[in-house]
C-alpha cells in the first residue's frame, strides 16, 4: 500500500493527471493542455499509472480503471481536506476546532482550498472592503458573532433593506448592546423582518458569516485568545458546509425574531 501511496500522492503530475480523468477519457494533447506539461514530462507518468493498472488505454484515449475510479474516488476528499490546510496549517492547528459539530469536521474537505484574511492594524475590526459588492448583492447572510463587531449593526440593517434573507445569531450580551445601543439598525432589522437568533451553548465560535458567494470564519485561539485573522473560502461546496454550521447553530439558539 505504501508504493502505491507514494505512487498518487508523491507525485503532482500523477495526482492531478488522476484527478482529470475522473471527468471521462482524455487523449494525450488534451492532457497536455489541461496539466500545462510536454508529452515528455507525462508520459513516463502515465506509463507508471498504467503499469499499475490504475489507468488504461483504449486506442488513443486514457482512462481510470474499475480500481482506478475506486482509488480516485477515495483519493478526491483526501486531496481537498488537503488543500484546506495547505498554506493555513499554523491557523487550523493554533487554534480552537472544538466548536465546529463532528459532523462537520469530518466534512471539512467540502472547504477547499482556503485563503486567511489578515487585516492591518488600521482595519481589524472592519468588514474587508474587497468582499463589500458580494455581501451587498447576496440574496442570503447567515452570521454569527460572539464578540461585538462595530460593522455588523449597519451590515445586518443594510443587508436586509436590500431585501436579503438575514438571519442574524448573537449571545445574549452581543445582542443586548445591538438592542440598546443602537436601536436605528436594530428597528431596521426588526422592520425587514430579520431572523433573530440568541446563542447560548458554551462552545462557540468566534464568528462565521456566509452569504451566495462567500464562507468568513473565525475561531478563537487555543487558549481562548481573540485573532482578526480569517479564514475564507469562496466554493458552492464551502458555501454548503457553511450553511450546515449555519442551521446548527439556529438549531441550537433561541429564535426571538
Amino acid at each position: 500500500m505504501s508504493t502505491l501511496i507514494d505512487l498518487i500522492f508523491f507525485s503532482e503530475k500523477r495526482k492531478n493527471l488522476l484527478i482529470q480523468l475522473a471527468n471521462g477519457p482524455m487523449y494525450i494533447d488534451e492532457i497536455k493542455d489541461t496539466l500545462n506539461v510536454k508529452a515528455c514530462a507525462v508520459m513516463p507518468q502515465i506509463k507508471k499509472l498504467k503499469d499499475m493498472d490504475i489507468i488504461v488505454q483504449k486506442g488513443s484515449a486514457y482512462e481510470l480503471s474499475d480500481i482506478g475510479e475506486v482509488i480516485v474516488e477515495k483519493m478526491l476528499p483526501l486531496t481537498s481536506l488537503l488543500d484546506v490546510f495547505d498554506g493555513n496549517k499554523d491557523y487550523w492547528s493554533k487554534h480552537d476546532r472544538s466548536p465546529i459539530p463532528r459532523h462537520l469536521i469530518e466534512k471539512m474537505d467540502m472547504l477547499g482550498k482556503c485563503t486567511l484574511d489578515e487585516p492591518d492594524l488600521d482595519h481589524l475590526f472592519e468588514f474587508p472592503k474587497h468582499l463589500e459588492d458580494r455581501l451587498y448583492s447576496s440574496k442570503t447572510l447567515k452570521s454569527f458573532y460572539s464578540y461585538f463587531c462595530p460593522d455588523c449593526p449597519a451590515i445586518q440593517a443594510k443587508c436586509a433593506e436590500k431585501g436579503a434573507e438575514v438571519h442574524l445569531i448573537l449571545e445574549e450580551k452581543i445582542y443586548n448592546r445591538l438592542r440598546d445601543d443602537f436601536e436605528a439598525e436594530y428597528n431596521t432589522c426588526l422592520n425587514n423582518k430579520v431572523s433573530l437568533y440568541i446563542y447560548s451553548g458554551k462552545l462557540r465560535l468566534s464568528s462565521f458569516m456566509v452569504t451566495d458567494t462567500f464562507l468568513m470564519l473565525k475561531l478563537f485561539g487555543k487558549d481562548g485568545e481573540f485573532d482578526h485573522r480569517k479564514i475564507m473560502s469562496f466554493t458552492p461546496r464551502a458555501l454548503a458546509w457553511g450553511n450546515e454550521l449555519a442551521q446548527y447553530y439556529i438549531d441550537h439558539s433561541e429564535k426571538i425574531n
